[in-house]
């Protein structure tokens, strides 16, 4: 009996050993699971901050840049009205300045943030200006200290008329702006921060430790030596990644993510710090039945009870599912960062794509004014041509119409983005305002092969032999809508129907459907592919064809159609079928 005893005792002690040692070993495996997808979580998180704060300075610098490029023959009051819509619309910047070419700063808005008359050569500031002068490009600023507090960055634009120098135009974006939308708000009060330093390693923003803001990390927050200062150089040297460092100050373990942040020619870096017991709280549920599980085995060894291996096998199923729930959780959370993030690439592609559009539509029309005038300069008093006076005058004045056609179509479009499209709504005839739009009087549409000059649509359709026939149906209905807003939706729709139809006809039809008023706009043209028809109401969309890149067009018009119907309560939507047409039913 001593003998049995001392083996069961034995034996209990080894058991009790071995699942003890189990126990540990999955738990570190759990651990290491979670942290490995906290760290990758927490990755995401910082690059979708990053590309946030990428996309937002380059449409503010790229606004700028346009600014610019027109603003060669503006005076330096022309220029600080010019700044108004630009400053209240980005919502971006913390002011816009013009420094005339001798380094005085001659205009701004907003005013009480514009110091005028101040001389950047008696003040020895003028080392960023004279590089854009010299570069005859923009310039970007590392972050300094603003004369009204904070951090700003500034971007400094060339204006040149040809080879003369006509000043800059600077543009202050405070970091508090950047770190107020991308970073105070994306991690929740007490689960960590986001911090945010230069390419010499000073804070820019730092969501835990304020006190830090313009100070260099390396030397006042930790030591030379420490782990934290490895993290640092590793993201002053323009790297991303993730690891960990002990706190100096509590000791706790942070995991640390970063991503590097490139505006131009300046490189940031941006960074998540939260604390490692945010794993530990994923998994202290695993924990808890764990040790009870522990315990419960434990005593069923030394009672000797004979359903040790089933309760075992139960409850170590029920840990096994624990686990899966929270890994497929953190899972679930890692793919909606990545289709977060995946989505500000298409931004970001989008905002390429739209400055490449903007560049042409800007640069066709100037040169053809620039063109133009040049010819207007060579005709001598002596050989002077009323005919071809005439003519270059003509030129100048459609391109400039087409320009602040394209500054109409930016405007509405932002309008409609932020909701502050407004509408003047009151009783219309709606027949009457479909036979306005055909018609009305428009520049002839680009892409036709004729000359471009001023004339109804019905006019322009019919020169090129594409007829457009009126098909209204019973009484014409009186809605409730913006005249001048809906004329535009179908002129619009009528334009686009004249570019891409080559030959047949143009049909509107209206009619009532349930108590509705149904119009659809019908052509024989070129007709958009099925994959794209969920897609041609998105901005600075186009369908890839021939005879699309050969018109050419900003991609805004269905855009903003689907703005103003839809700001009208009403709906609209395309059929269409490659090589027969294309159909727009709008139901108001």
């Amino acid at each position: 009996m001593p003998h049995r005893r001392f083996t069961i005792i034995a034996v209990a002690v080894v058991l009790i050993v071995l699942v003890a040692w189990l126990g540990h070993s999955t738990n570190r495996e759990v651990e290491a699971i979670v942290q490995q997808q906290l760290g990758e979580q927490q990755l995401l998180l910082a690059r979708q901050s990053a590309a946030g704060i990428e996309s937002f300075l380059e449409e503010k610098t790229v606004l700028i840049e346009v600014l610019a490029a027109d603003a060669t023959d503006t005076s330096p009051e022309g220029m600080a009205q010019s700044f108004i819509p630009i400053y209240y619309r980005s919502r971006g910047f913390f002011a816009i300045q013009f420094v005339n070419s001798t380094g005085v700063v001659v205009s701004g808005y907003p005013a009480e943030d514009t110091p005028v008359g101040f001389d950047l050569y008696k003040a020895n500031k003028n080392q960023a200006f004279d590089r854009a002068r010299d570069r005859r490009e923009t310039y970007i600023t590392d972050p300094t200290p603003l004369f009204e507090g904070g951090l700003g960055s500034y971007a400094w634009v060339p204006v040149y008329d040809d080879d003369e120098f006509k000043g800059v135009i600077l543009a202050v974006i405070r970091i508090s702006t950047l770190s107020r939308q991308f970073l105070a708000d994306a991690i929740p009060e007490g689960h960590g921060y986001m911090y945010m330093i230069d390419h010499s390693g000073y804070s820019l923003y730092d969501g835990a430790h304020e006190e830090m803001i313009g100070k260099k990390y390396i030397g006042s927050f930790c030591a030379n030596n420490s782990s934290y200062a490895e993290i640092l150089r590793e993201q002053i040297q323009k790297r991303g990644g993730t690891d960990y460092y002990f706190d100096e100050i509590t000791g706790e373990r942070q995991i640390v993510a970063y991503t590097p942040v490139v505006w131009r020619d300046r490189v940031w870096s941006v960074a998540t710090s939260v604390p490692a017991s945010e794993a530990e709280t994923l998994i202290r549920s695993v924990y808890h039945k764990q040790m009870l599980f522990i315990a419960i085995v434990i005593t069923i060894i030394l009672a000797g009870s004979s359903g040790i291996v089933l309760i075992f096998s139960r409850w170590n199923k029920e840990l096994e599912d624990e686990v899966e729930r929270k890994t497929e959780d953190l899972q679930r959370s890692n793919m909606e960062l990545e289709a977060a993030n995946t989505r500000l690439l298409e931004l970001d592609r989008l905002k390429s794509e739209f400055v490449s559009m903007v560049s042409h539509e800007l640069k066709t029309p100037l040169t053809s004014i620039k063109t133009s005038a040049d010819v207007l300069k060579s005709l001598s008093g002596s050989k002077k041509d009323d005919r071809t006076e005439k003519e270059m005058l003509a030129i100048i004045d459609r391109n400039i119409e087409r320009q602040r056609r394209l500054v109409n179509d930016l405007l509405d479009v932002s309008r409609i983005e932020t909701g502050n499209l407004k509408l003047s709504l009151e009783p219309v005839d709606l027949y009457d305002i479909i036979r306005e739009s055909v018609e009305s009087r428009r520049t002839r549409p680009e892409g036709m092969g004729v000359p471009l000059h001023v004339e109804s649509m019905r006019t322009i359709a019919e020169e090129i032999g594409i007829p457009i026939h009126l098909d209204l149906q019973g009484e014409s209905p009186t809605i409730t809508g913006d005249r001048d807003r809906l004329v535009q939706v179908f002129v619009n729709l009528i334009g686009n129907a004249l570019k891409f139809t080559k030959e047949g006809e143009i049909r509107i039809c209206a009619r009532t459907v349930d108590g509705h008023p149904e119009i659809r706009v019908s052509d024989t043209g070129i007709g958009i592919p099925p994959e794209e028809l969920n897609r041609i109401f998105d901005k600075f969309h186009q369908v890839d064809s021939g005879l699309t890149r050969e018109v050419g067009g900003t991609g805004l018009g269905l855009a903003i159609c689907k703005g103003i119907i839809e700001g009208h309560g009403g709906s609209i939507r395309a059929e269409s079928e490659v090589g027969k047409g294309s159909t727009f039913v709008i139901l108001l």
